[in-house]
């Protein structure tokens, strides 16, 4: 097995993994569907957080940046990955995250200690059987009495059609010599069947489902995803099972919209509940089989904390909770006339009709807000206010309305809900962007592309966001952006168009460039600083 260890370790030093923020992974994330569902779990803001195969840090280092008081520790087999992770940090001068250079079979788990959060994305499926079990003990052992545990994994059935390209591509190429040449066999078999495979038949279809992810993905993806030494995916239910074996159970999904099959179809649910009534595990793995399902992120808890889960979400629940969705009426402008109409959120999560004028007054305070949060009394008041004349009802019934709307917001996916506020802002003429993220983007190396917002999204950031972002800290108005712009255009520090109107540019980008950052959640409202 060590040998196993050390090729995988050889293949990441060689080809290190893309690291990006995951938003489904964050802590605000996991408590927030820990409280859907009836269990409390560690205050977000001084947690413990350990991830596993953290390789540069990507998705955790944003996390000790917008919490400085909790304490961050990342784990991962490569060194070249975490050498990379702490010139990070050292750069971002934090001090309360670190990087450690270990194989999970001889980590000392004594050592680390408890964590109130523990993420594993991207590694349960990609390791040998042994490594995936030190995961799940680890887990066991570290994670604290209230804690919550993310795991992501390939799935079946969906993956047996991928299965079909990968062992093509490894058959054809996975014995080159280096990473890059594997990736470049592969990728030329892919071409071959794509030429070859008789239409309509299951290698074309496979192909047809691969072919975009993995001739227009960057390389580490293809290597690490489809060329990789292991990819174990596994049925949910076996997942299940095999976690029971270390005293952990199913919490639920990381995104709880996949876990109904109502969001599916009515008829489906009607089945799926009807054969199998309340068991949620058998529930869900017919539905994978359903849907075709080729990845989950799946929430785990101790065992002893499964009697007091349920997966019913309460509404005085939902009353405490924190929800931001960018909603529109599907035909134009909302009507306040007492007529149905149907609002939509991208992307396709489906829609939600509403004729009450002040339900429609609340979705659109919703929308206003985006991308931050409104509470369930936020949207009430509202709506009181600007229902109009035309169907006016009493603060009992529209407050029932609005109940059941963050409902569905919340399990059809449509709205992203937290435990505590997410404080963002639109374009303003003292603009300020958050101190995460300006500590990111000031640590950029020039080869990296991607910071995390206040959503714990990744977001890919332009050459003028690379130049104004760390300027923008509330003492530049928008007039001295454009003036730091166009000097920038005039250095060549900035590209800029062959004209003499350099301001006129200048003024031009840093507009766009604001719109842009308040759609990614990346400005703060001036009180927030």
């Amino acid at each position: 097995m060590k040998s196993v260890n050390q090729e995988t370790k050889a293949r990441y030093d060689d080809l290190p993994y893309s690291s990006y923020a995951y938003q489904y992974s964050a802590p605000e994330q996991l408590a927030a569907v820990a409280s859907f569902f009836g269990l409390p779990s560690g205050e977000v803001a001084t947690a413990r957080v350990l991830e596993l195969g953290c390789g540069t840090g990507g998705n955790l280092i944003p996390i000790a940046l917008r919490h400085p008081r909790s304490t961050v520790v990342g784990v991962d087999i490569s060194g070249v990955q975490i050498a990379e992770g702490k010139g990070s940090i050292a750069r971002m001068g934090l001090d309360n995250a670190s990087l450690i250079e270990a194989d999970l079979l001889d980590l000392d788990t004594d050592a680390l200690g408890q964590f109130d959060y523990i993420i594993a994305h991207g590694l349960y499926s990609w390791v040998p059987p042994e490594v995936q079990d030190a995961v799940l003990a680890l887990i066991a052992r570290c994670l604290a009495p209230d804690g919550v545990a993310y795991v992501s994994y390939n799935t079946y059935p969906g993956w047996k059609t991928k299965e079909i390209v990968r062992d093509a591509m490894l058959m054809h190429g996975g014995a080159r010599p280096t990473v890059n040449e594997q990736v470049g066999y592969g990728r030329s078999m892919l071409n071959f069947l794509k030429q070859t495979a008789l239409p309509g038949g299951l290698v074309a279809a496979a192909v047809d489902e691969c072919t975009p992810s993995i001739m227009n993905g960057p390389v580490d993806y293809v290597a690490h995803e489809y060329l990789a030494p292991d990819n174990r995916p596994c049925y949910f239910y076996e997942f299940v099972e095999r976690t029971g074996k270390h005293g952990l159970a199913y919490l639920g999904e990381a995104q709880p919209s996949m876990m109904l099959p109502s969001n599916y179809s009515q008829e489906l649910a009607q089945q799926l509940y009807g054969a199998l009534g309340s068991d949620q595990v058998r529930v869900e793995q017919y539905l994978d089989f359903a849907v075709s399902r080729v990845f989950r992120q799946t929430l785990l808890v101790h065992a002893k904390r499964a009697q007091d889960l349920r997966w019913e979400v309460e509404r005085n629940v939902l009353h405490r909770m924190h929800f931001a969705a960018n909603l529109s009426a599907a035909d134009g402008a909302i009507r306040l006339d007492g007529q149905l109409q149907d609002f939509i959120a991208p992307p396709n999560t489906g829609s939600i009709g509403a004729s009450l004028s002040g339900l429609k007054q609340a979705m659109d305070a919703l929308a206003k807000a985006w991308p931050g949060t409104l509470t369930r009394e936020d949207m009430i008041r509202h709506a009181m206010l600007t229902q109009g004349e035309n169907d006016p009802v009493s603060p009992e019934i529209l407050s029932e309305a609005v109940d059941e709307l963050c409902e569905r917001l919340a399990l059809r996916g449509m709205a992203q809900v937290r435990v505590t506020p997410v404080e963002v802002a639109g374009p303003s003429d003292q603009p300020i962007v958050d101190p995460a993220v300006r500590r990111q983007v000031a640590a950029l190396l020039p080869n990296k592309k991607h910071v995390a917002n206040a959503w714990h999204d990744a977001v890919e950031v332009s050459d003028i966001d690379r130049l104004m972002i760390p300027l923008m800290d509330g003492s530049l108005d928008r007039n001295g952006l454009v003036a730091a712009a166009a000097a920038a255009m005039r250095e060549g520090r900035l590209p800029s168009a062959p004209a003499n109107d350099i301001e006129a540019q200048a003024a031009a980008r840093v507009t766009d460039m604001l719109q842009r950052l308040a759609r990614s959640a990346m400005l703060l409202r001036q009180t927030a600083q």
